[in-house]
């Protein structure tokens, strides 16, 4: 694989997922695309957002299930906007990983191995993983919780030691990132703005 690509927490942002992967020239025979969860709900286009999460899962991406995805499986009967999907939605992972990272949607409780975390923190978790540093083997990659909820300014991936949150805020009116972790990159585009906006490209 030439790139390890992540994005996570869409709502609804088709449009802008798709104009970041053109931006960055995602090729799905070359690049490994990890879905990080929440591509439905708040946003615009849910439903288009989960056509093209699972037409990018054919031609090989990881996707997995976020707080929103577990919702709709839960809630879900006949005739439910997401009832065709429901199949999909249920094999979406808890978690992925590969001999850099751990993805996951919110993150892990500390202190418990991998196979033994409740799957619920693993769509839900926040405070207790975010507040704590402990050690890991892997750079763990998560969305969830928007990073300007973490101190720092809106747009803006959050770096901390072992840990990196991918949720910009699209499900805010904020904006939607596509992380390049193999070349610390970051592709991101305002989902309030204009449509004239183009993505912007930033190290971190």
């Amino acid at each position: 694989m030439e790139r390890v690509l992540a994005i996570s927490d869409i709502h609804g942002q088709a449009d802008a997922l798709e104009r970041l992967l053109v931006h960055a020239n995602y090729h799905p025979s070359k690049d490994r695309l990890v879905l990080l969860g929440d591509y439905i709900g708040k946003g615009p286009n849910s439903l288009e957002t989960l056509e093209l999460v699972e037409k990018y899962v054919k031609k090989g991406a990881i996707a997995l299930r976020g707080n929103h995805e577990q919702r709709a499986i839960e809630q879900c009967e006949e005739g439910d906007q997401y009832w065709k999907y429901l199949s999909f939605l249920k094999s979406l992972l808890y978690w992925f990983e590969d001999s850099a990272f751990l993805f996951v949607h919110a993150g892990i409780r500390p202190g418990i191995p991998l196979k033994r975390q409740h799957l619920k923190d693993l769509i839900t978790i926040r405070k207790s993983f975010l507040d704590q540093s402990f050690p890991f083997e892997k750079t763990i990659v998560f969305g969830h919780t928007p990073t300007d909820r973490l101190g720092i300014s809106c747009g803006s991936l959050w770096v901390n030691q072992n840990k990196i949150g991918i949720d910009t805020g699209a499900g805010h009116g904020q904006y939607l990132s596509l992380v390049d972790l193999t070349n610390r990159l970051q592709y991101r585009i305002s989902v309030g703005g204009k449509l004239k906006d183009l993505p912007i490209k930033i190290a971190f």
